[in-house]
């Protein structure tokens, strides 16, 4: 009896990916016995031994460009993309806000959980009420907030749709940069307008706007102005829908899209090569981890409560 078309497909799909296992474990026993690197500066064949290029002067041991790291990289099933985790995040929290609203999340996933919960859990609120309780970490927590299911849906659709675009262009490290950095922008546009707010959307725009200015740097290639082109008409229809949709927070958007613009204008539109931009994007990773992390801490700890 033969499988159903669907099973095929997924059949076909790991046996592709076990292949491309294979292939790259033969790469990475070639790249043990081979005598020669690649210098990621300047791209020339440099002796194996060497610690430093005699080309360009580049210092030779990145993370992952020498045989145990691409051993280590090849050998496992991969790489988690970070836009990947912020998805998972993003879901386990709206799970944690019916949790903590106490509503059922079966029954309630259209209406969505309490007004509370939201305020509990870092929603963005008013500036007033930020400076007054000093809850900056609002700032934080509210990207990873949804309303309900038609609200986190929607994001998280477009967080993985585009977020994996722009990862692939700047590489993880910059991409949480570009994610958290737009998204604080975001809120504090819409708090300094009053809004109570909460949701991905800011950041979702934050990534728009770096596409934008990706676009921009690179108009000279074709590439680059035909992403120019998409990621202008994505950012003009979500703000259109957005503006006829009641009740949705453009303040956000707009300042979420603007500092987006703004930083992939200033920030090197490629991902880290040599071991000075590898340490550096791995140090500001670090922090905006950690910024993260503080975040939550605070909001779970904090004895003021709004609301």
């Amino acid at each position: 009896m033969p499988l159903p078309p669907k099973w095929q497909f997924k059949l076909n799909r790991l046996r592709n990916r076990w292949e491309a296992w294979k292939g790259g474990l033969r790469q990475t026993e070639q790249a043990l016995g081979a005598e020669t690197k690649m210098c990621p500066s300047c791209r020339a064949l440099v002796p194996r031994g060497k610690p430093a290029c005699p080309y360009c002067g580049q210092r030779l041991k990145v993370f992952g460009t020498g045989p145990t790291g691409k051993l280590l990289t090849r050998a496992l099933p991969g790489t988690v993309p970070v836009t990947g985790i912020l998805v998972l995040m993003n879901f386990v929290m709206f799970v944690v806000e019916f949790a903590v609203s106490g509503r059922g999340i079966l029954t309630h996933l259209m209406s969505g959980p309490s007004t509370a919960a939201f305020l509990r859990l870092g929603a963005s609120v008013p500036l007033a009420d930020v400076v007054a309780t000093h809850q900056y970490w609002r700032f934080v927590t509210a990207c990873f907030l949804h309303a309900n299911l038609l609200h986190i849906a929607f994001n998280m659709w477009a967080l993985y749709d585009i977020g994996q675009l722009v990862e692939s262009f700047y590489g993880g490290a910059k991409f949480l940069f570009f994610y958290i950095s737009t998204g604080i922008f975001g809120y504090i546009t819409s708090s300094y307008i009053g809004y109570l707010s909460l949701g991905a959307s800011g950041a979702i725009f934050g990534i728009l706007g770096v596409m934008i200015a990706y676009g921009v740097r690179r108009s000279h290639t074709a590439m680059g102005q035909q992403l120019r082109s998409v990621a202008v008409r994505w950012a003009v229809y979500a703000l259109i829908i957005a503006f006829v949709i009641p009740g949705v927070d453009n303040a956000a958007h707009i300042g979420g899209l603007a500092s987006g613009f703004v930083l992939g204008m200033l920030v090197g539109d490629d991902p880290p090569l040599t071991e000075a931009q590898v340490s550096r994007w791995r140090a500001i990773q670090v922090i905006v981890i950690l910024v993260i992390a503080v975040s939550f801490w605070m909001m779970a700890t904090s004895p003021v409560r709004l609301g």
